[in-house]
């Protein structure tokens, strides 16, 4: 121990500074071995306390307390983030186990549907990971523990084998290993723990072994979602092994129920294809997507990939035309804008009104208000009168901030007079409307 590290702990403990000179100046290396040894008994001492504050009452309101016990367990966490930092994992690490275990027990009676205490328990979770590389614990015990915690929990949390391998080492590993496959051999087929918790151990522990092809063989186990032949093309690309990863993204968008569940999927594939030089089956999965499925995300995905190959430019009039005669017209309007079509978009969007979202309206005026005040008075009236065919305050606000800017638009169109009638008129149609009205004549 040196000078330094006598400063740090000064910092780190200011309340026993007076001690720590004392024992230097007296015993030397002896005395400060002797506080290291105090601080460490302090450390698990009050992270026990901590860990105790964190037992939850049965009888407690669900709905109540959940804020006070976030705040109990950051503290947890900041407390065992300190000892760990001191080098002290072996004092405090069983604490933080019995922490977790105590959290877990807790939302099983609490309303976190703000995520915070679960968030907090991730945390937790990859804390104790961390003292347990630090400061490894028998093994076995830690394998059964994890798999006991993910297999017999009530969900939560995850178990991220990945965090505790170096504390579980090959044994443990193994161990993990021989304990999920005798609960797979005995769990009903149709369970959650076997269908999510037995699985999702599997998975892990296939690619935790480094053996590519058992882990695409696990994964191959389950591919009822479209993310799982993700997870198998991403193994297999990181493996250098893209002609079976480009088959198994083929495979994947031909199983998929909707184009929709599948982007990733294809950016994969698409990005196979183009490492390979295959410009022509890249471009094609493109085009075949947006044909089917003209929405703005699809043409911009098909633009880029071509702009890549470089054959954008021969493409665009084909792929806008596709555009105007197949999508929603809020889709086309909004790839439009995107083109610098600013003036087709407008005229579209005035030709048929009652298809254009509000949100989408208000992006095309405010685009348009500043040079063409008079021509956006049309569509803020349309906007107000749909706001107020609803009743309530919400509506009313919206109709009065959309009012404010009619003004402005009208004041820059040299109008005013004609919005103060707009406004008389509004007045007698919903003269039935006291809130309303009193609103109005705040103007």
């Amino acid at each position: 121990m040196d000078a330094e590290r006598g400063r740090a702990l000064r910092q780190e403990y200011p309340m026993l500074a007076s001690e720590l000179a004392r024992l230097l100046r007296e015993h030397g290396e002896d005395g400060l071995a002797a506080l290291v040894s105090h601080i460490r008994r302090a450390d698990a001492d009050g992270l026990r306390d901590l860990v105790n504050g964190l037992r939850r009452d049965r009888r407690a309101d669900p709905y109540r307390g959940r804020r006070e016990y976030a705040l109990r367990l950051r503290e947890v966490l900041d407390h065992g983030e300190r000892a760990l930092e001191n080098g002290h994992a072996d004092a405090v690490r069983d604490q933080l186990r019995r922490a977790v275990e105590r959290v877990t027990d807790a939302l099983t009676r609490m309303d976190d549907s703000s995520g915070i205490v679960g968030d907090g328990l991730a945390e937790l979770v990859a804390l104790y990971a961390r003292a347990c590389a630090a400061a490894p614990p028998p093994a076995r015990s830690l394998a059964a523990w994890l798999v006991g915690m993910q297999l017999d929990g009530p969900g939560w949390p995850r178990i991220r084998l990945r965090d505790f391998a170096t504390a579980l080492g090959p044994a443990g590993l193994a161990e993990c290993a021989r304990l999920v496959e005798e609960r797979r051999a005995v769990e009903d087929p149709g369970s959650w723990t076997a269908t999510w918790g037995v699985r999702d151990l599997r998975e892990q522990l296939a690619e935790l072994s480094g053996d590519v092809d058992a882990h695409v063989s696990v994964l191959a186990e389950n591919l009822g979602s479209t993310a799982q032949f993700v997870t198998i093309v991403t193994v297999l690309r990181a493996s250098s092994r893209p002609v079976e990863a480009e088959r198994w993204a083929r495979r994947g968008l031909a199983e998929s129920a909707h184009p929709s569940d599948t982007e990733k999927l294809r950016d994969l594939l698409v990005d196979l294809l183009l490492e390979r030089g295959a410009t022509d089956d890249a471009l094609a999965v493109r085009r075949s997507v947006f044909e089917q499925v003209p929405s703005p995300d699809h043409y911009q995905r098909l633009r880029e990939t071509a702009e890549q190959i470089g054959t954008w430019t021969s493409m665009r009039a084909a792929a806008l035309d596709h555009l105007r005669t197949k999508a929603h017209i809020s889709h086309v309007i909004s790839v439009l804008r995107a083109e610098g079509l600013a003036e087709e978009a407008w005229r579209l969007a005035l030709a048929s009104p009652g298809d254009v979202p509000a949100s989408q309206w208000l992006t095309l005026i405010g685009e348009r208000e500043h040079d063409h005040p008079a021509e956006v008075i049309g569509p803020y009236r349309r906007l107000i009168d749909e706001s107020l065919a609803g009743t309530g305050k919400t509506h009313y606000n919206q109709a009065v901030e959309l009012l404010v800017r009619l003004r402005a638009a009208q004041r820059r169109a040299h109008d005013e007079a004609g919005f103060g009638t707009y406004l008389e008129e509004l007045r007698l149609r919903h003269k039935r409307r006291p809130t309303l009205i009193t609103m109005l004549d705040r103007l």
